[in-house]
C-alpha cells in the first residue's frame, strides 16, 4: 500500500508540475514596441514643429528679405511663406506670424516634406526672457502625417549653465497617419539651448540653424495607435540637433498602463532613426519615425 500511495502522489505532482509549466509557456511574452514607436514619433514632430517657428522667430523676417543672398528663404522651405502681424519693426506686442508652406508638399534644405500652417502668437521677441510662443497648426501635415494640438514655448530665461531655458509644452496633441490611425501626446518639457545661440540663418545660412542643440527633460503621456495609455519620464536629457530629424541621444522610461516599463535609448550621438527599447531585460531596436 505503501508503494501505491507513493506511486500515486508522485503522479500527482508530476501533473502539476507539467500543467505549471504548460500555464507559463502559454503566458504571451510582453514584446510590443508600438508605444515606444508612437512616443518617438511625436516626440519628433512636435519638435519639429518647435524648430521651424524658433527658426522664424529669431530671424525676424531677415532671411526672407535677404533671401537673394542666403540661398533660400528659410531652412524649412524656399516655398514657404512667413507673414507677421504688426511687423516686425512695429514696437507693438502681442503679434502673430503665419508660416504657410502651401496646399502641397514643401520640401525643406534637409529632405523634411510640409504642407498646411503654423499659426503663432508672440507676447515678444523669442530670445526676451518672458516671451510666451503659442503655436496652432492649421491643417498642417509633416512627411503626410497630420499633426494637431497646442505648443507653447515660453523663454524662462538664463539658467544657472547661462544658456537660455525654455518650458515647452504640448496640450491636445494628436497625430493622424496616413492609414488613419492615430496617436494622442501632451508634454511638459524643459529645453536648455547648449549650443549654436550665436547664430542664425541670416547671418551663417544653413550652417547656422544646424548649429543649435538643444537638451530636453520633463515628463509626456499619450494613447499609442491601439489605444494603449502611456506615460513617459526622461532620465537622462534628450539631445536634440536641430538639423538632425530624430533625437541623437538620451534615454526614458515609458511606462504602459498595465504591462512591463520600457526603457528607451536613443544612441550615443548618432543622427539615425534608430533606437533601443528594452522589455523584461530584452532589448529590441525600433526604428523612430
Amino acid at each position: 500500500m505503501k508503494k501505491s500511495n507513493l506511486l500515486i502522489l508522485a503522479v500527482i505532482a508530476l501533473f502539476v508540475t507539467l500543467q505549471s509549466c504548460k500555464r507559463d509557456n502559454d503566458t504571451p511574452l510582453d514584446t510590443g514596441t508600438t508605444s515606444a514607436r508612437d512616443n518617438g514619433a511625436a516626440e519628433n514632430l512636435f519638435a519639429d514643429i518647435k524648430r521651424v517657428v524658433e527658426e522664424a522667430a529669431d530671424d525676424e523676417g531677415q532671411s526672407a528679405k535677404y533671401a537673394g543672398d542666403k540661398s533660400g528663404a528659410y531652412s524649412f522651405g524656399s516655398c514657404a511663406t512667413v507673414t507677421i502681424n504688426p511687423a516686425w519693426v512695429d514696437t507693438t506686442w502681442p503679434k502673430v506670424m503665419e508660416i504657410d508652406f502651401g496646399t502641397t508638399n514643401c520640401t525643406g534644405s534637409y529632405g523634411i516634406k510640409r504642407r498646411g500652417k503654423l499659426v503663432v502668437t508672440l507676447t515678444d521677441r523669442y530670445r526676451n526672457a518672458g516671451s510666451i510662443l503659442t503655436i496652432q497648426p492649421q491643417n498642417y501635415f509633416v512627411n503626410d502625417v497630420k499633426v494637431e494640438g497646442t505648443k507653447t514655448i515660453t523663454n524662462m530665461g538664463l539658467n544657472a549653465n547661462n544658456n537660455l531655458e525654455f518650458d515647452v509644452d504640448v496640450v491636445n496633441g494628436k497625430i493622424t497617419y496616413t492609414d488613419n490611425s492615430t496617436i494622442t501626446w501632451a508634454s511638459n518639457r524643459t529645453n536648455e539651448w547648449i549650443e549654436g545661440d550665436s547664430t542664425t540663418f541670416f547671418s551663417h545660412g544653413l550652417a547656422g540653424v544646424c548649429d543649435d542643440v538643444y537638451l530636453i527633460t520633463g515628463s509626456a503621456n499619450g494613447l499609442d495607435r491601439n489605444g494603449l495609455s502611456y506615460t513617459v519620464n526622461i532620465t537622462s536629457p534628450l539631445r536634440k540637433e536641430i538639423c538632425c530629424r530624430w533625437l541623437v541621444s538620451g534615454k526614458l522610461e515609458l511606462s504602459p498602463n498595465g504591462k512591463a516599463t520600457r526603457y528607451v535609448d536613443f544612441g550615443a550621438g548618432d543622427c539615425d532613426n534608430k533606437a533601443t527599447v528594452t522589455i523584461n531585460g530584452n532589448t529590441y531596436i525600433v526604428p523612430m519615425f
